[in-house]
């Protein structure tokens, strides 16, 4: 439960390390008081486990101090009581008039624990009112663990601490990228394969042989596309005997209008886009498709990546000399991506509303485009990683200058340029523009309420700064300034987090396994050198995102067979030596997204209706509450073009795992649950699909029963059937047919094909 729970009596301002709580996740508190005995006894058998303490301390100790400690206990309290000091280890150590405050070790000996314990009348703490249990079982264990305590000074979020300065200056992602050396191997001609099988061979290890044609087309398909093969593409591709006939297939498929549907789909999730505010009042925002119209449009025409990441950062800000309107207009309507996150609409202090909207623009950005959790820096430095408060305001401060709300008594927060075009003369987008520039000072503990004295002049994150970037102008937000540094050949980040990014959409996991954390507490690569090869070769491709496609998918590594391609020998030693086949010795079986699975239904029934952009909710209007959303029931569209009504996600979607639209997603978790094996049961949407599916295979009155088996096959999974798999289908047929009339046999085969949607193998690719 949230740490205000904790609290016995409100105040105000509101509890000012709630927002960092939230973004770092803090565990909820209903852990027994059996459990928390169980952690001191683990954490104080190994001692030298320091991360361990840390995170305890950052998760369970801080924010209690924070909340019910620090206004009397702080460097910014207006009175020093006793002359104690709780928001820095040498005055928790030292204590103050009396002993010291917490003895490492001993919870017993400790005058912090006998003031919660409101033992001694004299000596009680918090002067409100007695702490809960479960927190006063925290502070024991943490004591008796050691009392950790990574904080050097307070210094109202000033600098970074000592430790994580110190960590910086080595840690592997804010190091500069420095192109490795390509390693030799025979056979190998990909440099991706070099560097993938230098690892693999080390270990005893290789890269499984090349999967068969049809695997790799079926693959392929869904990887750029997010469709299935039709039979006919099938057919042609085994049928194309000439050299690189692999790579015109990529070719031809990253040139289809169905490539920018499904990567546009992969940067929503990292955008969290969706149609309606959510929240307290979940409004619509009627022109968001023009955001998702423009992405996919992006995608399609192959818009270097960097620009792409300017237009939504800054694309209002561009020069516009000789530039059509039509693309100045396009510009303007990606800056969006800094309108879409859900707000508060109903809270009722402005100010703190425009900081809480500031905090979720650069907690997006940061995570989308550096990989970090900056948000955390809000309230204080950076819980592990080197970002103080000082560099969250320096980028505050860039979002304050952007006008995002025109209105703030208004209860719609969503600012509307009219942007008219040739064919909408009145056309809407959301959009931001400038505002006036302001610095900003740190908040102490995340309140606007308790400010620092000096503002914080407007910049970026000095981890990643080569130290060279252009500041912000003093009559500019910075926005641009931002986009530019970003995007600059010299930052450690940007890149790497991109490749990375692509990496996991095509093999399941990243080379880096914590996509959106690339700093102390997230995972290393598994493959270092590669992934500075691949971010130094993004870049010298002037940021060409089609061209990575091209050189992931053509690698050995992307065209090897999965674990049923490999025979016994080879599968036990690679479960063996690399059971979580972080070395890539076979291609990852990986579960169809949620669009893909419903795309797939609809594209294998021949109902699939392939048009392209616009919305499916012109009845909606701007600052109407989110109507039912009845509309993506009844459609036939890419669901990429279905509504996301946020806190009402699309049943279909939320059954298969789709990304929470608050938040930007890197990467969703796939489940298996029974729900999903009832959906192919009952869905009517599966349901009209196969009998769509029958009724064509039933159609063609000569065709054998045996071809329309094997047509069915390949339809759905890119193959044609076995002699066993045809004589089970027709069996079933024969057993659920109702007589010799024509409609019964349409029912039957109707339920067959209900059957092959409901196959791992369709819900699959290997």
């Amino acid at each position: 439960m949230p740490i205000k729970e904790h609290s016995v009596e409100s105040r105000k301002p509101p509890a000012p390390c709630a927002v960092a709580v939230d973004r770092c996740l803090r565990p909820p508190g209903w852990v027994c008081a059996a459990v928390l005995g169980w952690l001191s006894i683990v954490f104080a058998a190994r001692g030298d486990d320091r991360g361990r303490g840390v995170e305890f301390f950052e998760q369970r100790i801080r924010p209690v101090l924070v909340e019910h400690c620090y206004e009397c206990h702080s460097a910014e309290s207006r009175e020093l009581k006793g002359g104690l000091r709780l928001d820095n280890l040498n005055g928790i150590r030292q204590g103050g008039a009396t002993r010291a405050a917490v003895v490492p070790g001993n919870a017993s000996r400790s005058l912090l624990m006998e003031a919660i314990g409101y033992g001694n009348p004299e000596l009680q703490m918090p002067p409100k009112g007695r702490l809960p249990e479960a927190v006063v079982a925290d502070l024991r264990a943490w004591i008796d663990a050691g009392a950790e305590d990574p904080r050097v000074d307070a210094g109202a979020g000033a600098r970074v601490t000592e430790t994580r300065a110190t960590s910086a200056g080595t840690h592997w992602a804010f190091q500069p990228i420095r192109p490795p050396a390509i390693p030799s191997g025979k056979g190998a001609s990909s440099p991706v394969d070099r560097f993938l099988a230098a690892s693999l061979s080390q270990r005893g290890l290789a890269l499984a042989p090349e999967a068969d044609r049809r695997t790799l087309i079926r693959r392929a398909t869904y990887d750029l596309t997010g469709l299935p093969p039709t039979p006919e593409a099938v057919r042609a591709f085994l049928n194309d005997a000439a050299p690189r006939a692999f790579e015109r297939l990529v070719d031809r498929l990253l040139a289809s209008p169905g490539y920018g549907e499904r990567w546009g789909r992969w940067w929503l999730d990292l955008a969290r886009y969706a149609d309606t505010n959510g929240q307290d009042e979940n409004k619509v925002m009627a022109n968001a498709w023009r955001y998702r119209d423009w992405v996919i449009r992006s995608f399609n025409v192959n818009q270097p990546i960097d620009q792409f990441i300017t237009h939504q950062l800054a694309g209002d800000l561009l020069p516009t000399n000789g530039v059509p309107l039509q693309e100045i207009h396009r510009r303007w309507t990606a800056t969006g991506f800094l309108v879409l996150g859900p707000k508060m609409l109903a809270e009722q202090d402005k100010p703190k509303l425009v900081m809480d909207l500031i905090d979720e623009q650069i907690d997006v950005t940061t995570r989308a485009f550096l990989g970090l959790t900056v948000g955390c820096a809000r309230c204080h430095d950076h819980k592990f990683d080197p970002v103080p408060a000082r560099d969250y305001y320096a980028l505050a401060g860039i979002f304050k200058s952007t006008k995002t709300m025109t209105n703030l008594a208004f209860v719609s927060t969503f600012n509307e340029r009219r942007i008219p075009t040739d064919e909408e003369p009145q056309a809407q987008a959301l959009a931001v523009e400038e505002d006036r520039p302001v610095d900003l000072p740190v908040h102490l503990r995340g309140s606007h309420l308790n400010l620092a004295k000096d503002p914080v002049p407007r910049g970026f994150i000095r981890v990643a700064n080569p130290g060279s970037a252009t500041a912000p102008p003093p009559d500019r937000s910075g926005r641009l300034e931002l986009a530019q540094w970003l995007t600059r050949d010299d930052n450690p980040l940007t890149s790497r987090v991109l490749v990375n990014r692509v990496w996991q959409a095509h093999f399941g996991e990243g080379l880096v396994r914590t996509p959106d954390n690339f700093g102390l507490r997230g995972e290393t690569p598994s493959h270092p050198e590669l992934l500075d090869w691949l971010a130094t070769e993004f870049r010298r491709s002037g940021w060409d995102l089609k061209h990575l496609h091209r050189l992931l998918l053509t690698s050995a590594a992307w065209r090897q067979a999965g674990l049923g391609g490999l025979d016994a020998t080879r599968r036990t030693a690679g479960d063996r030596l690399d059971p979580e086949n972080r070395l890539l010795w076979h291609f990852p079986r990986q579960r169809l997204e949620a669009e893909m699975v419903r795309d797939a239904v609809l594209a294998v029934s021949g109902r699939l209706d392939a048009s392209m952009g616009g919305t499916l909710v012109s009845a909606w209007k701007n600052d109407d509450y989110a109507p039912t959303d009845e509309v993506s029931a009844a459609s036939i569209r890419r669901s990429v073009y279905l509504p996301i009504v946020r806190d009402r996600v699309f049943d279909v979607f939320t059954l298969f795992d789709f990304a929470n639209p608050s938040v930007g997603t890197a990467k969703r978790t796939p489940t298996v649950v029974s729900h999903q094996a009832l959906f192919f049961l009952n869905s009517p949407m599966v349901k009209a699909s196969a009998a769509a599916l029958a009724e064509s295979l039933c159609a063609q009155p000569a065709m054998r029963p045996k071809d329309r088996v094997s047509r069915a096959y390949e339809r759905a999974f890119g193959r044609p059937a076995t002699d066993e798999e045809s004589a089970r289908a027709l069996a079933f047929i024969t057993r659920t047919r109702r007589g010799t009339d024509p409609a019964s046999e349409r029912t039957a085969w109707a339920a067959w094909c209900q059957v092959l949607f409901a196959a791992n193998e369709f819900l699959y690719r290997e």
